[in-house]
């Protein structure tokens, strides 16, 4: 025992040293160099000349509204673009390294706008996007400055002060420690890069999530957008620090890893990102997986042990025909959202609930139109071109997958929390179920999808609303790739070009996709021109008409529907001539699709999953009975003498079930199995257990 003490004694100092050590100046070299290496590619030599020819004599270009107060379309940063490529041109190597003429130029910019100091309404351009853009051009010009400028410059990167939360802490960090470079301030360097360590965590509020999701302002989905930002900054900080005394700790680039890795890359298909997950910046042309190339490219250089995993990411990531395909199935129990990959598809079903927002309000005029984006969305990319930059021309009521009360027209802030708790999914990392006790307003629903290998099913039930306008569950919104079959009781048929309606559809198909129907319903099928603006959603983009063909199809309950339902199976991966096959050799069962429970079994998989919305049971099949004390999400395979059972409560709640397994012996009596499932932080999350099979 004495001895014990002094080992104490010994670890505690070095700890507390190890905390508080200063980066030296052969560090502050190592990270200047790493700093401006992406600097210093040679911008375009004519597109430079051509900048400094259009320059006006005090430093400003007469095609910037330097007066302008715009939140999101602000146009001065341009100013700070050119400023940044004239420097650059300056000190890279190429035909105008070293021009006196491209240095007095850049000097000339830069006074322009140290003079101006111009702000803007949104603090984030004051505070971020201004300290951020300035900053390559201070460490470009470092040595050319005038002490005056130099002074001025700093000024403008202190407004980035270490404060707030998730990306927007990464960001005015990383400013305050490049403002540490230039004044050769270890010290400040060391405890912002140490503050930006310290933002690597699983945090319940914002940040990285548990279940490898990223939130920000809230309790709001942000994986892409804010959360690209993040893995993009904090992977390339990482890399620029390693092996010098600030390095990130093992812990830190193994989270870093894991949201890569085990959150983000399982929201996209190829080079395309799931919209559901991209809150506010979904009105955003161009959006893509490009933050996950950039920070799978900066954590190949450290050691993380998933190297293989990081170039399989940044192939698929490329659009690589020969790719590695990335399968399996998750649900983000923090995200109220389930992903499905396939070698050939991917699919998601996106929710919202007490605990979580559908979207980000419609900061700086953008995101305008996203009420519905995560009432019930199903996504299902093959290609990942189907919905690339759509958002300008569809309609915003009909986003896939969601049951909608119509409207004339949307208004208001787009963000809200939802009403109910019965939100979640069940994974057992190959299938899934995803399902929600669905309201808003006066409209309710139970609405779940059932993630297998060749199709996920669809069901709906209890569909209910009190309103004086339609109430509609779109199956898809996407662009128009070729011909539209349809097939109903009056025989099948390739539509033309415009507006269809059948009451008696059997299946449908578009793109390689196939939706059979296995309740009646009234289905509408649009496959013709569309005209809007990307104005109408984000108000940086002018108001200017775009069109573009769209498929749209969708479900109609009428008006004021009380206990209505769907039932749909899509089918990817299919021709036209095969989905009638398919349609008449179901590969799935339907076992109920009701208010209390919804069930389906995929018999060649002996796989079955059930939504008990209530204590209830469900004949699996003939012969074998399962049933829950509780109302959970139940998915279960029968493996040999075995059940592989997987069970989440959906209310994000530790709970104790019961569950009954009643085989044909015994005279019926049933066989009951306790599982326990997570609170606190892994509330939602998935368990398994195996059980005996009854008379097997």
């Amino acid at each position: 025992m004495p001895s014990r003490q002094p080992i104490a004694l010994l670890v505690f100092p070095i700890a507390i040293l190890a905390q508080t050590v200063v980066a030296g100046a052969d560090d502050l070299e190592t990270l200047r160099s790493r700093l401006m290496a992406p600097l210093l590619a040679a911008p375009d030599a004519g597109f430079v000349t051509e900048l400094i020819d259009t320059m006006q004599d005090d430093g400003t270009w007469a095609d910037i509204d330097y007066a302008s107060k715009s939140r999101s379309s602000w146009p001065l940063p341009t100013h700070l673009s050119r400023l940044a490529s004239i420097a650059r041109a300056y000190r890279a190597p190429g035909s105008l390294q070293g021009d006196a003429k491209v240095l007095a130029a850049a000097q000339k910019a830069l006074d322009a706008w140290l003079r101006l100091d111009p702000k803007n309404p949104n603090w984030w351009w004051n505070q971020i996007g201004v300290p951020k853009s300035l900053l390559p051009t201070l460490l470009l010009l470092d040595g050319q400055l005038t002490e005056q400028q130099r002074a001025d410059g700093l000024k403008i990167l202190r407004r980035a002060k270490i404060s707030m939360t998730g990306q927007n802490l990464v960001w005015v960090t990383e400013i305050t420690a490049g403002r540490g470079v230039l004044e050769h301030d270890a010290e400040l360097v060391t405890k912002a890069y140490q503050r930006i360590a310290k933002e690597i965590r699983i945090d319940l509020s914002e940040g990285i999530q548990p279940d490898y999701s990223f939130h920000q302002h809230g309790p709001c989905l942000y994986s892409h957008g804010y959360g690209a930002g993040f893995i993009t900054d904090c992977s390339r900080i990482a890399a620029n620090l390693d092996g010098t005394s600030m390095a990130f700790p093992q812990e830190k680039i193994d989270l870093l890893t894991h949201l890569v890795l085990d959150g983000t890359q399982w929201m996209t298909r190829g080079s395309a990102t799931d919209f559901g997950a991209e809150g506010r910046e979904i009105t955003r042309k161009g959006q893509s997986t490009s933050h996950l190339l950039s920070a799978a490219s900066s954590l190949l250089k450290l050691k993380t042990g998933r190297k293989e995993e990081l170039r399989q990411l940044i192939a698929r990531a490329s659009d690589k025909e020969d790719a590695p395909p990335l399968v399996g199935n998750r649900h983000f129990w923090r995200a109220d959202m389930m992903t499905h990959h396939r070698p050939d598809y991917y699919a998601s079903a996106r929710m919202h609930s007490r605990r979580l927002a559908n979207t980000d309000g419609p900061a700086n005029s953008e995101g305008l139109l996203s009420h519905h984006l995560a009432d019930g969305c199903f996504v299902l990319m093959q290609t990942g071109k189907e919905y690339h930059d759509i958002f300008g021309v569809w309609d915003w009521q009909k986003i896939p997958g969601t049951t909608v009360q119509l409207k004339s027209k949307l208004t208001g802030s787009p963000r809200r929390m939802g009403s109910t708790d019965f939100v979640g999914g069940v994974s057992d990392g190959m299938y899934g179920l995803a399902a929600c006790d669905w309201e808003r307003g006066k409209l309710t629903a139970k609405k779940s999808w059932f993630f297998f290998d060749d199709c996920v099913v669809c069901l709906g039930a209890g569909i209910t609303a009190e309103s004086d306008a339609d109430v509609i569950t779109t199956l898809n919104q996407c662009y128009l790739a070729g011909d539209v079959l349809l097939a109903d009781t009056r025989g099948s048929s390739l539509l033309s070009p415009g507006k269809h309606a059948s009451e008696s559809a059997k299946c449908l198909w578009h793109d390689s996709v196939g939706y059979v129907f296995l309740e009646p319903g009234d289905l509408h099928v649009e496959n013709e021109t569309k005209s809007s603006s990307w104005h109408v959603s984000n108000r940086r983009y002018p108001d200017q008409a775009e069109s573009a063909e769209l498929f749209t199809a969708w479900l109609d309950h009428g008006v004021s529907p009380q206990g209505s339902s769907y039932a749909y199976v899509v089918v990817p991966g299919t021709s036209g001539n095969e989905i009638a096959e398919y349609a008449s050799h179901l590969s799935v069962q339907v076992l109920a699709n009701r208010e209390d429970v919804q069930a389906v079994r995929h018999p060649a998989l002996d796989l079955t999953a059930a939504a008990f919305y209530v204590p209830g049971e469900v004949e699996i099949r003939p012969g074998l009975t399962l049933a829950v004390d509780k109302p959970c999400l139940l998915l279960t395979q029968e493996k040999g003498n075995s059940l592989h059972v997987t069970v989440s409560n959906p209310q994000n709640r530790g709970l104790e079930v019961e569950l009954e397994v009643l085989g044909r012996g015994e005279a019926g009596r049933p066989n009951s199995y306790h599982i326990s499932l997570p609170g606190e932080k892994d509330a939602g999350s998935s368990v398994s257990a195996i059980v005996p099979i009854p008379d097997a």
